[in-house]
């Protein structure tokens, strides 16, 4: 009924030429000219900001330092100035990006009144403070079609001691490929991988895995890691709590003393304490201001740059980064004056504006990846 009555009605119109449009009766509004708002930007003014942003003072503003920190307050300040909203709710300009730096953690575990400190007959990559009164034993650890592990026992909650390679039949062949060639559960990389990710999936809370083999090799990494200068950063993964630690023989048989002829699970009670705490915290922040659309505030336009460089060399040579990012940095704040000023005049932006500075860009972008997967201040 309602097409019948628009059509009619278009029909009538066009039948009827001496009627007004509705569009004569309606005066366009005029366009806003954006160039007056443009030239605020001003040659002078990005040199003013980046003659400080990229200065020694802020001694090439390595992710976390504290040159990066004299950076995130500059722009927080020149924010304010301007009279910029923080895009937080709470009107903190910082969103903490939560990271870690790839270095060796320090501690010990207790297998009842024995003590092994890290680095000698254990090597841990991450922090662990748990006790247990028991541990399961799982053999191997493997779940396949034909063979499990974990037929028996669950390791719910529970420390779990796993041992390298995979179980043979009587002939020495493989039980898995019944022939001389051993499968992926064999492999060091791979099979201490899918090992300990089926563990953690079952639900176990600590694994202690022994391979006698490669534990050398091990605690070779641990001890690179350790004594590494320049080492690998990245996002933290605060909602993991399971640990992982590689154990050698001594620790081993101290557990299970019979760990290379027995292959069956089976609990066993034992006294356990991790003391292990994680190291390389690194404290650091995105800076994230606002103008919010007029006609559209739901809909954002994201403007970023990197505030972070890579500081210092040994030798004390600054890395200032001027085009790297600093020129981008006080970009972004010319820019946001510009429509500061537009917005005043009654002329801001229909959508919103989120003026996005990330840290950990020379760390592998992770101050983008943690805004863009992890914690979004606007969806």
């Amino acid at each position: 009924m309602k097409t019948l009555l628009w059509c009619s009605t278009f029909l009538f119109l066009s039948c009827h030429p001496s009627h007004k449009a509705v569009s004569q009766n309606k005066p366009l509004k005029k366009a806003i000219n954006p160039v007056k708002y443009a030239e605020s930007i001003t040659q002078d003014e990005l040199k003013t900001h980046l003659f400080v942003y990229a200065s020694d003072e802020f001694q090439g503003r390595e992710t976390g330092s504290p040159g990066q920190k004299k950076a995130v307050e500059y722009l927080k300040k020149y924010y304010e100035k301007l009279g910029i909203p923080a895009a937080k709710t709470n009107g903190d300009y910082f969103q903490k990006v939560p990271l870690q730096k790839m270095s060796a953690p320090d501690g010990s575990l207790s297998v009842g009144s024995s003590v092994f400190q890290l680095g000698e007959e254990i090597v841990a990559f991450t922090g662990a403070n748990n006790t247990y009164k028991e541990f399961v034993y799982i053999g191997y650890g493997i779940e396949e079609e034909s063979y499990s592990d974990y037929s028996t026992i669950d390791v719910e909650g529970k420390a779990v001691l796993i041992k390298s390679g995979e179980p043979k039949n009587d002939d020495g062949s493989f039980l898995l490929s019944g022939n001389q060639e051993a499968s992926v559960w064999s492999s060091m990389s791979e099979g201490i991988g899918k090992k300990t990710t089926l563990a953690f999936e079952k639900g176990a809370q600590a694994i202690l895995y022994y391979d006698d083999e490669n534990y050398a090799r091990y605690q070779q990494y641990f001890t690179y890691i350790k004594n590494s200068k320049n080492p690998k950063m990245s996002l933290r993964d605060e909602t993991n709590k399971n640990a992982l630690l590689v154990i050698d023989k001594t620790v081993a048989t101290l557990l299970h003393k019979d760990i290379v002829e027995d292959h069956v699970p089976k609990s066993i009670p034992v006294d356990l304490k991790f003391q292990i705490e994680s190291t390389g915290w690194v404290d650091s922040e995105n800076v994230v201001a606002f103008i919010k659309g007029s006609t559209k505030p739901e809909e954002y336009v994201i403007v970023s740059s990197h505030l972070d460089h890579i500081g210092v060399t040994p030798d004390g040579q600054v890395n200032n980064g001027a085009d790297d990012d600093g020129s981008g940095s006080v970009a972004l704040l010319e820019i946001a004056q510009a429509f500061k000023k537009a917005k005043d005049a009654g002329n801001g932006p229909r959508r919103s504006l989120v003026f996005l500075h990330v840290t950990g860009e020379e760390k592998g972008l992770l101050g983008s990846k943690y805004y863009t997967d992890y914690n979004p201040i606007f969806h």
